[in-house]
């Protein structure tokens, strides 16, 4: 009888349990928090001090630290876009001595449309007998935090990473110890930087080692890349040209666990706890994505080489170059490979001597046997439909894989932000120069790009000689991309769901406010007509029309 009773007893006590979990957020609302009226606004004002410095820096959601400007004092709520409900959670200020009471009840207002229109809602943290004024703002997108000791524009620094999911609020937050630098080339002159990160952790040794780990569903592990997007005044062209690739280009048959290209996830960013803007947290493209066999390893031993320039002409003075000049000049050996073996260039090497010799015949021949020809003309057609302009002569991995116990170069398109009619031009007339020595660059809108072939010499040379019917392959081809990828229903939707991402996550407007000398504001209703002017222009020339196709060329 005893058993029976306290098997009621428990069965009550766990349908009380899961009864208040369900109706707690009817009766408190969805996000807990205290309140308070307008006339007890004015009355804190009236009683307490405003603080002289801030010392409120700490807002935690459901016991989680969130991202935090200092200069407005406004936090950062990251949340799900696509759901109207507002998450479950209680805001508190973790520190017994501080109270916080909210100016309104936030979560009568649409979440959506909060996030979308950036709205900050003010709140009051009380100590003693002063207050300091703060805002709570939601945003759609994931957050990374970069706190360190130095300067944003510091080429190489160490500090912490601490970042937020917006999509999950299961284990969607963590940090790391950090290692980052500045990296881009063009992009090292403008004001927004760029860095590789590097996540760190220390073992049970003491020791400091890399810290593998997915990042709002990209690939597990430690090195990444944030693109600041900062001359890209649609802050769509990279990503939009990355998810075209990888959706049939960046996979080969040979080679299922190779990846020959990167992804991009939009984030906001905060420096020093300052809000820094809209980033594109991206994949590397190195040894792990390319799936190379390594020194140590069985097998030939592979490579990957990142066209930094010149990628036409006579490439013989490579052989006699110092690895420095390869690199300032031409190629970056990538990987921990010795820069100074000249075993490890031989592979690069010997795609150059075959790719620029004079004999057409030989080119044809050889051109299976030591290139990627499937590849190579999915990039040729990938240029033409983006306007890939800038991986002409830079942008490019080449990449040395071991097929048949030879070496066949593959190639891994990168850095697709002066793409879709965006080209460089030299902003200041008057001589003065970047932070690197070299010009400034402005990028805008080309227009005649839209009616211009785009001119890489390997994919070039295997259409005007049609190497194992490479003309009928690429109409095949695009045909094949018109009915799917590239049909202008898909490339419509896919520009919709970009600008979504952005305009309804509140970041674009931040970014814009935060960078306001920087590229911003496209019309993306003629970003999508010119789009589609553009396919149709294929449309003409690659159905039967190559041949006077190749006679376009923007030089």
């Amino acid at each position: 009888m005893k058993k029976q009773i306290t098997l009621v007893t428990n069965c009550i006590l766990l349908g009380a349990v899961l009864a208040f979990l369900f109706l707690k957020p009817i009766f408190f609302g969805p996000v807990r928090y205290d309140r308070l009226s307008s006339s007890e606004a004015v009355q804190i004002k009236e009683n307490y001090t405003k603080a002289a410095e801030p010392f409120f820096t700490e807002l935690l959601f459901s016991g989680e630290k969130l991202p935090f400007d200092r200069l407005t004092s406004t936090f950062y709520l990251p949340l799900d876009i696509e759901t109207e409900q507002w998450e479950t959670g209680e805001l508190s200020s973790g520190s017994g001595d501080i109270r916080l009471l909210f100016e309104e009840d936030f979560t009568k207002e649409s979440k959506q449309k909060a996030i979308r229109e950036g709205k900050a809602f003010r709140f009051y943290a009380l100590r003693g007998m002063e207050y300091q004024e703060c805002y709570l703002v939601a945003t759609g997108l994931p957050v990374l935090s970069i706190e360190t000791a130095e300067t944003a524009d510091t080429g190489v620094f160490g500090g912490m990473l601490y970042y937020w999911d917006a999509k999950s609020k299961q284990n969607w937050t963590g940090k790391n110890i950090l290692e980052a630098q500045i990296r881009g080339n063009t992009s090292r002159t403008y004001p927004k930087k760029g860095y590789k990160l590097t996540l760190k952790y220390q073992n049970k040794k003491g020791e400091v080692v890399p810290d593998k780990k997915s990042l709002f569903g990209l690939r597990t592990d430690d090195e990444w890349i944030l693109n600041a997007m900062y001359s890209d005044s649609s802050k769509i062209r990279d990503k939009l040209s990355v998810d075209l690739w990888n959706s049939f280009g960046a996979r080969t048959a040979e080679f299922p666990e190779a990846k020959f290209g990167s992804d991009l996830v939009y984030v906001e960013v905060f420096f020093n706890q300052e809000y820094w803007g809209l980033y594109g947290l991206m994949e590397p493209v190195d040894s792990k994505q390319l799936d190379l066999t390594k020194d140590e390893e069985p097998g030939m031993t592979e490579y990957s080489y990142k066209a930094v320039g010149l990628q036409g002409g006579d490439d013989e003075w490579l052989k006699d170059a110092t690895p420095f000049e390869r690199s300032l000049k031409a190629f970056e050996l990538k990987g921990n490979h010795n820069s100074e073996d000249i075993s490890a260039w031989e592979p690069l090497f010997s795609y150059l001597i075959f790719r620029d010799q004079e004999d057409d015949g030989a080119f044809s021949r050889e051109a299976p046997l030591l290139m990627d020809m499937d590849g190579a003309l999915n990039v040729w057609i990938y240029f033409q439909a983006v306007l890939g302009i800038d991986n002409r002569a830079k942008n490019m991995y080449y990449v040395a894989k071991s097929s048949n116990q030879s070496y066949r170069i593959y190639f891994a398109p990168w850095d697709m932000d002066l793409t879709w009619g965006d080209a460089l031009s030299v902003r200041d007339e008057a001589g003065l120069k970047g932070e690197t020595g070299g010009p400034v660059w402005n990028v805008g809108l080309n227009t005649n790009l839209y009616s211009e072939r785009i001119n890489w010499e390997p994919g070039d040379r295997l259409v005007v000689l049609d190497v194992e019917d490479a003309r009928e392959q690429i109409r095949e081809k695009w045909l094949m991309l018109r009915e799917g990828l590239f049909s202008d229903e898909n490339l419509t939707e896919h520009v919709d769901n970009l600008v979504h991402d952005l305009q309804d996550s509140g970041a674009l407007a931040r970014d814009a406010a935060r960078w306001p000398e920087s590229n911003f504001g496209e019309d993306y209703e003629q970003f999508k007509r010119m789009a589609l002017y553009r396919m149709k222009f294929l449309d003409y020339y690659f159905d039967g029309r190559l041949e006077s196709y190749m006679g376009l060329g923007y030089e």
